[in-house]
């Protein structure tokens, strides 16, 4: 029992102290550095830089204190890659890719936006560049973003039940995007993608799953459509709430991949 209790104590006191080292450099990074302004910029060179910059900081910092203060190594965080997980992560970036090309063509059929495909890009070098430069962004983010949320904070709130660690995790996860600005409808659905990608991490006892899932969404509804430099299906405007959509098929192919590939339980290298 006391054990226990010191457990969670101790659990307790690193999400609380890994929290506050999170937050703080976030904010500096993004407000006192003047760095925010570059998040939604359409410059995508400057956006993968600050993005490579602040997500890497954090990541970094928050793999240092697992191995520092944790007193942990990182692999047990879960960064094996099978052939499960492998499929999974492919099918994961093909379906996804897939079905944000659709709701955005439907989208346009119902003259919500006007889109057309830009299939020219790829015959400019530069397209390459830019869209290795953000992709790898996107990757580091959903990397610093799993490590943390999935992972630390998995590792370090054992105790609790399956239920209250679905809650807590994402949370958590919700609150750290306070920076982007939160509403109703942002707020749930950010503790619900929580909740998929923690399903992930439970099943695989992997977090490159998870990245890769998390990447792909970013990725996908914000550079490969749109009016970004890079998008493949380009159109001004916002789809309005047929993201909803995107992002209710996004999370129920998740499910089902998880339970494709992962249908019995792994154990995390915790």
């Amino acid at each position: 029992m006391d054990k226990g209790w010191l457990k969670m104590k101790v659990g307790i006191l690193h999400i609380v102290s890994i929290c506050v080292v999170n937050f703080l450099l976030n904010y500096l990074l993004l407000f006192p550095l003047d760095l925010f302004q570059y998040i939604t910029t359409p410059d995508l060179k400057m956006f993968s830089l600050v993005g490579l910059i602040v997500s890497g900081t954090t990541a970094l910092a928050t793999l240092l204190f697992y191995k520092l203060v944790d007193g942990k190594q990182i692999r047990t965080l879960g960064f094996q890659f099978k052939r499960k997980d492998l499929l999974f992560s492919i099918s994961s970036i093909v379906l996804t890719v897939l079905f944000v090309f659709i709701v955005s063509m439907v989208a346009s059929n119902l003259g919500v936006v006007e889109a057309q495909w830009n299939l020219e890009v790829f015959i400019e070098p530069s397209f390459y560049v830019l869209f290795i430069m953000v992709f790898v962004s996107w990757f580091v983010a959903a990397f610093y973003e799993e490590v943390l949320f999935r992972g630390y904070f998995v590792a370090n709130l054992k105790f609790l039940s399956k239920k209250k660690l679905y809650f807590m995790t994402s949370f958590l996860f919700m609150i750290f995007h306070i920076f982007k600005g939160l509403d109703p409808i942002s707020i749930v659905v950010l503790m619900l993608m929580s909740c998929v990608f923690l399903n992930v991490y439970l099943k695989s006892g992997s977090l490159l799953p998870c990245i890769f899932a998390h990447l792909i969404y970013n990725f996908s509804t914000s550079h490969l459509v749109g009016s970004s430099d890079i998008a493949i299906l380009k159109f001004d405007g916002d789809i309005g709430l047929l993201n909803l959509i995107v992002i209710g098929l996004f999370m129920m192919t998740t499910l089902v991949l998880t339970k494709i590939f992962y249908g019995k339980k792994r154990r995390l290298l915790l």
